[in-house]
């Protein structure tokens, strides 16, 4: 167990603090579930103040609506503690009421201003930034690390878990020696770290180093999944990088027998399951590769979570859309985007603010593609692909607008237009083999 830096919290009971180490660690490690360890301690001190905020943090990290009345409960139980909370749990509290408020923005600008006063905060500083991931913030997924780094050390525990956070930041920003640099040192310090595993994959990803991400993934598989089946939380995220991996180099086997063995066994209803499960399928089906009847399962879910789910995170119903348009479910797709809409006409500073800027943009270009306005959809994903960083995700994500926007313009006979952003990927991953495939395909 990795002890984590942590300031002094207004418990002194000993069962308190060791859930807290505990939870901490699944936290950073992102391995296990941290309220395996915070529920039961809350059960039995329902006076722990930081272990509901702590709660509240991991339901709305689902950036699933459904989550957020038990959320909204634990803020409220923190809340109702603040006369025994010692001074940062009440600024963390403050904080979080904006998250749990769906104000996101400003829930990530007070926990800056917790960390000022508490720089070597690790609970602060992690979800501060994904707060700034869940926002498209790449600016501030390094800089927020960059601000405290110097208060850090290889003295303090957590330390390595900081540069595994500055090493996502920094390639998120285009910076990706010093990533590759920050990550590598994070796992010399603790291997399990599957935040900077994933960091290096991206960094070899942007850099289309194709054999390099697949032995990177492979060879450290032990440490960022260490049970075999299924993959479960984060894993299914790591599982999916080395899928991207072997897709790039033309592996559509080794592909497929990822998503079935790892992936879409481990999926669940799980937003975060299903993200990578559907990003993967709908590459697939752009590149023309037979996948049966996989995306109905996901297609179903999230159909019948339309009412409740559709409009509340931009980057939840863009996957979504992706499955209704997959499976030829026009009138789910039509009430996806008429739910954005709905909740864009309400638009604070909030998430739906974001569906305003980038979700609608999106949803609107997918409802072409699937009714067969390939050339309309083309455009349209022109259009907003610049801008739609703003709807979260990471560049990796991301590349599946250009992808779709490729073979829409293929499609939609506007072969210029889709030569335009094949010239912009090769020029980046000149090693790419899925960019040549292609542009051959294209002809």
């Amino acid at each position: 167990m990795t002890e984590v830096a942590t300031y002094a919290i207004s418990h002194d009971d000993p069962e308190v603090h060791g859930a807290l180490r505990v939870a901490m660690d699944a936290f950073h490690t992102r391995l296990g579930d941290p309220l395996v360890a915070i529920t039961p301690a809350l059960a039995r001190h329902p006076d722990f103040v930081l272990g509901h905020l702590f709660r509240a943090v991991a339901f709305m990290l689902t950036s699933e609506r459904r989550f957020q009345p038990a959320a909204r409960a634990s803020l409220a139980a923190a809340e109702a503690l603040s006369d025994r909370a010692n001074a940062r749990e009440r600024a963390l509290t403050r904080a979080l009421g904006a998250m749990v408020a769906d104000d996101w923005e400003t829930a990530g600008r007070r926990l800056d201003q917790v960390l000022v006063e508490y720089p070597t905060d690790a609970f602060a500083l992690q979800t501060g930034q994904l707060i700034d991931f869940f926002r498209g913030d790449a600016a501030n997924l390094r800089n927020r690390v960059a601000r405290v780094l110097p208060a850090w050390h290889a003295g303090l525990p957590g330390y390595s878990f900081v540069l595994g956070m500055y090493a996502f930041g920094l390639e998120e920003c285009n910076q990706y020696a010093e990533a590759e640099r920050a990550g590598r040192r994070a796992l010399e310090l603790d291997a399990r770290d599957a935040w900077a595993v994933h960091a290096v994959a991206h960094v070899l990803e942007m850099q289309g180093r194709v054999n390099e991400g697949i032995d990177w993934l492979a060879a450290r598989a032990s440490d960022w999944c260490p049970d075999a089946g299924p993959a479960v939380g984060f894993a299914c995220h790591n599982w999916w990088h080395l899928a991207l991996f072997h897709l790039d180099r033309g592996d559509t086997g080794a592909c497929l027998d990822i998503l079935d063995q790892r992936i879409l066994p481990g999926t669940g209803d799980y937003a975060i399951g299903m993200l990578d499960a559907a990003a993967m399928l709908w590459r697939l089906h752009l590149l023309d590769v037979p996948i049966g009847a996989r995306f109905e399962p996901l297609a179903d879910i999230w159909e019948s979570r339309l009412a409740a789910e559709a409009g509340y995170y931009a980057f939840n119903d863009f996957h979504a859309a992706l499955a209704f348009a997959a499976t030829g479910r026009r009138d789910a797709l039509a009430a996806t985007l008429a739910a954005q809409q709905a909740a864009a006409a309400a638009a604070g500073s909030g998430l739906q603010a974001i569906t305003a800027r980038a979700g609608i943009p999106l949803i609107d270009a997918l409802v072409d593609y699937a009714g067969g306005r390939y050339a309309a959809a083309a455009c349209k994903l022109a259009d907003v692909r610049d801008t739609a960083t703003q709807f979260g995700g990471s560049h990796a994500q991301r590349d599946l607008i250009t992808l779709t926007l490729i073979d829409a313009a293929r499609r939609g006979g506007e072969r210029r237009l889709a030569r335009h952003f094949l010239n912009e990927r090769l020029s980046a991953k000149p090693e790419s083999g899925l960019g040549w495939r292609l542009l051959a395909k294209l002809g």
